[in-house]
Parts: structure tokens; sequence; C-alpha cells
């Protein structure tokens, strides 16, 4: 239901907040799980009790084994981690963005009736209510409910990519290229070397299908088939992305450009399946 202020289109669309009021807010929400027991497997595994004797026995070990305290010293290499309740002000944006990432996979109730772990219900609920802050925070950063980790706001073209009407075709090995360069080119704590390494991971995909997507492109659009070709990879090949000689192209915004490149090639790694899907090719050509 949409409340009178937002039925009328007057909220404050500049309305954000700072690092402290984020940490705040982020406990309020940390809590609401917490109460409900939702972290007890993360942090005390599953336990039960033998009818004839009354004694507890442990059913599953936690999932932050072998304890939370280990676990986030591990993770963050931070003993100022856990107890979240104790520590959660002191968190840097880094440590607080990576313990939600943790919680979010973390998250969940033992269901003893079916005796199995369930997940997937609270995940989606704890990404909506930590995405309503994340949104506020600075420029915008959000929680992929699919992925799991936290990205800028800025990336929604290749999210929506990748998310709406995937080809049939693209089989599980382009899939996890391509969210593995998504994750790193969009990660918040992401620089300049990480995305020129995801740029790169696109042109890998799209190199050994280099020679059927000529095919591909020259049977819909009845030109020279190199053109396409030239126009695909020249820029990984000229602009400081794969290759590291005198010749390459280096004065340019990155920053800017490689957004571009990024959302280039996934449009045309997304594209190529998409014709394969068109035209009936076997899965995973």
């Amino acid at each position: 239901m949409q409340y009178y202020i937002k039925r009328k289109k007057l909220l404050n669309n500049e309305f954000s907040f700072d690092l402290d009021d984020l940490r705040r807010y982020f406990f309020q929400t940390y809590k609401y799980f917490d109460n409900r027991e939702l972290f007890d497997v993360a942090f005390k595994g599953v336990w039960g009790v033998e009818s004839f004797s009354n004694n507890q026995y442990q059913v599953y070990p936690p999932s932050m084994a072998p304890t939370p305290e280990v676990f986030f010293i591990n993770q963050l290499e931070s003993d100022n981690i856990y107890p979240i309740h104790k520590n959660y002000i002191y968190y840097s944006e880094e440590e607080l963005f990576t313990l939600i990432e943790i919680l979010y996979k973390h998250i969940g109730f033992y269901d003893f009736g079916n005796d199995k772990f369930e997940k997937r219900e609270h995940q989606e609920e704890f990404t909506t209510l930590i995405n309503n802050l994340l949104k506020r925070y600075k420029n915008g950063y959000y929680l992929d409910e699919k992925l799991g980790f936290i990205m800028e706001q800025s990336n929604e073209a290749v999210n929506a990519l990748l998310q709406t009407d995937v080809p049939k075709t693209i089989n599980e090995g382009v899939m996890e290229q391509l969210q593995t360069s998504v994750k790193m080119f969009y990660r918040f704590n992401s620089n300049e070397e990480s995305k020129k390494k995801a740029i790169n991971i696109l042109a890998d995909i799209l190199e050994p299908l280099r020679e059927n997507l000529k095919e591909l492109l020259n049977n819909e659009y009845e030109v020279n088939k190199n053109s396409h070709d030239k126009l695909i990879f020249e820029v990984v090949n000229q602009f400081n992305i794969r290759h590291n000689n005198q010749k390459q192209i280096t004065g340019y915004s990155r920053e800017i450009w490689y957004d571009w490149m990024m959302q280039y090639y996934t449009s045309v790694i997304i594209t190529y399946y998409r014709l394969i899907e068109n035209k009936g090719y076997i899965r995973g050509s």
C-alpha cells in the first residue's frame, strides 16, 4: 500500500544519511532478525534433545564455525566484529558492508519437521529491509538478491541484463563468468585494476565465440563480418585492457569509459546468446 506522501509524489528524493546513521539503522534491522532467532543456526548451530535422557546433542554445528568470533576474525582479519551489539558503532564502511553480505548468506531457520534449513524467504526479507537503508547511503548501494553482494546503484543496466530474459543457451560456465565479472566490477570496494580485470573476463567469454559471432552478425546486417569483429575487439585490444605496450591508448577517462565497456560487452554477450537461441542452436553453443 502506498500512503499519502508517496501517492502524491511528495517524498524527499534527496534524503540520505551518513555512516553513523547507517550503522545505527543496520543494527536495528539486525536485531529484528536476531530476535526471531534467524541467526541461531549461524551462531549456535542446531541442537536437539534426547527424549529418554533430556540431554542436548548437536544436530548441526554453527554455519559460522567454529565460533562466530573466530569466523569473523578469519573473514575480516579483525577481532572487533563480534559480538555485533558491542562493536557495530565502530565498523568501517568496508566492515559493515562485508558483515551484511555474510549475514545474508547465513540467515535462516532450521525446520525440524522437514529436517531442512529454510533461508530463501528470510534472505528476501533481509534484502528488502537492508536495501531500504543502502539506497539512502551516499550515492546509493544495494544488496543483490541473487548474488548476495553489495553493489553500487549505478550498475542497474548490467544488472537488468543479467536478471531479465537471460537466454537459455547460456551455459553455467559462461553465467558464472558473467557473475564473477559483475561482482568484481561493481563491488563497493572495487578499484581501477579490478574493473579492468572484470572487462577482461567479458572479452575472454567472447574470444572463443569470435568466428560464430562474425557469422551471426553478418547474417543479420549483411556487412563485412570483419567490421563487426573490429568494432567489438578493438576496444579491449587497443585501450590498455588486455595488452600493455607502447601502442596502447591510455590517456582517457577510465572511470567513465570502463563503465561503458562493462555495459557494452555484457550486452554483446547477451545478444550473441539471444541470436543463438532465436536460431534454435544447441544449448551452450
